[in-house]
């Protein structure tokens, strides 16, 4: 792990300053990039000497780290209630989550990453909210999610692209889908937490396929579904993989099974959304 260049690079991003102004003429600003990206270590003095710059003692340091540790653990707690709630249009829910977010201190680049994913998700987890967008406020939130400063987070651009991708046209999300596929094709080399995402991405765009009656658009998508790792986290995503299947095969008693075995499994919320 990288620990002090990911966590200086924190820092710096929590200060608002630039690779040059963070290296304060310690160390060159090349070496100090190295640092960041833990291709160069940095030594003790030199180290010491940048946190006294800009006024930061060790211990402080230290702290922050902790405190940033035990918010990553509180936020992805959230997150995952609030995906939940999403699914489920509990629009209070989604309100009081959001709220809590908010109420985070410090506001790391994490942090405020995450605060975005939801109020994204928020104001677009269904039709009705679609609907409420102006093709300004589309137009902004592509470019928040492709801008250059969440480049490094492709989980977290990835769960936001799962949850909003009918803000797009359908020729758009296509286009993105074939991209994403391509992009992340050496799935072995996937983090479980990506490949639960992809799969994820995956079932809500082949709904929207289905939906559409775009059924040739459905088979790659699927495929790729199918070759994801058979695990837990996705045994849900799996599923509906292949009750869209089903559907597109036309066997409707075999997709009535599976919405009744999910209905009864406590997702009727969710189910009661799913295309016939």
């Amino acid at each position: 792990m990288n620990y002090i260049g990911d966590k200086l690079k924190n820092l710096r991003q929590q200060l608002g300053l630039t690779q040059t102004e963070m290296a304060a003429g310690v160390i060159s600003v090349s070496f100090y990039s190295k640092v960041e990206r833990g291709l160069n270590d940095i030594g003790v003095n030199d180290f010491l000497e940048i946190l006294k710059k800009h006024n930061i003692s060790f211990q402080g340091f230290l702290d922050d780290y902790e405190v940033e540790e035990n918010n990553k653990k509180y936020i992805k707690s959230l997150m995952y209630q609030f995906v939940k709630a999403a699914t489920e249009d509990k629009d209070e829910e989604i309100k009081k989550i959001i709220t809590q977010l908010e109420s985070i201190e410090p506001r790391t680049p994490f942090i405020k990453f995450s605060l975005l994913q939801a109020k994204l998700i928020a104001n677009t987890h269904d039709k009705n909210a679609l609907q409420k967008l102006t093709n300004k406020q589309k137009r902004e939130m592509k470019r928040i999610i492709f801008q250059k400063d969440t480049d490094e987070n492709q989980y977290h651009r990835i769960v936001i692209i799962a949850n909003i991708i009918r803000i797009y046209s359908f020729e758009e999300a296509t286009f993105l889908i074939k991209s994403i596929i391509r992009r992340y094709k050496n799935i072995d080399k996937l983090e479980k937490k990506m490949i639960v995402a992809l799969s994820v991405l995956m079932v809500n765009y082949v709904n929207w396929c289905v939906e559409k009656k775009e059924y040739k658009s459905c088979y790659e998508p699927l495929s790729y579904l199918n070759d994801l790792p058979t695990i837990i986290e996705i045994a849900f995503t799996k599923i509906l993989g292949q009750y869209f299947e089903d559907i597109i095969n036309n066997k409707k008693k075999e997709a009535e099974k599976i919405k009744y075995v999910l209905r009864v499994s406590g997702y009727k919320a969710y189910v009661d959304k799913m295309i016939n």
